[in-house]
């Protein structure tokens, strides 16, 4: 990958794509019913965290592990890809590159096992 994400883009990748994702997905009525009574300030700062982790930044996500984080919720892949597509639009909005998208992406797709509940 060469110089990093994290390097690349600094907070744009971070907290800037962190606070567009969750602007969206609360305000999408397929997904804000997910985000019901939960602390979005700290789901900002934890994607931020983890966001930074899959730029090539440092370490410093300090939240439960994705799979537990998840459990409660019945996610579908349609949930998921839903927010996938909600974070592709927040990093292009944050001037990320369709390439270096495709490597956020490429990572994110790893998760889905652990994210979706609903297996169909």
């Amino acid at each position: 990958m060469g110089r990093s994400l994290y390097i690349k883009y600094g907070s744009r990748i971070t907290s800037g794509t962190a606070e567009l994702l969750y602007d969206r997905i609360t305000k999408d009525p397929s997904l804000a019913s997910f985000f019901t009574n939960v602390d979005i300030d700290k789901l900002r700062e934890h994607m931020s965290d983890v966001l930074g982790v899959i730029a090539g930044g440092p370490n410093i996500y300090k939240g439960r592990n994705i799979k537990e984080a998840h459990a409660q919720f019945a996610i579908t892949r349609a949930d998921f890809d839903n927010v996938a597509a909600h974070l592709i639009a927040s990093l292009a909005a944050m001037g990320v590159e369709p390439d270096d998208i495709d490597i956020v992406l490429a990572e994110v797709a790893k998760t889905a096992d652990d994210i979706i509940t609903i297996k169909s």
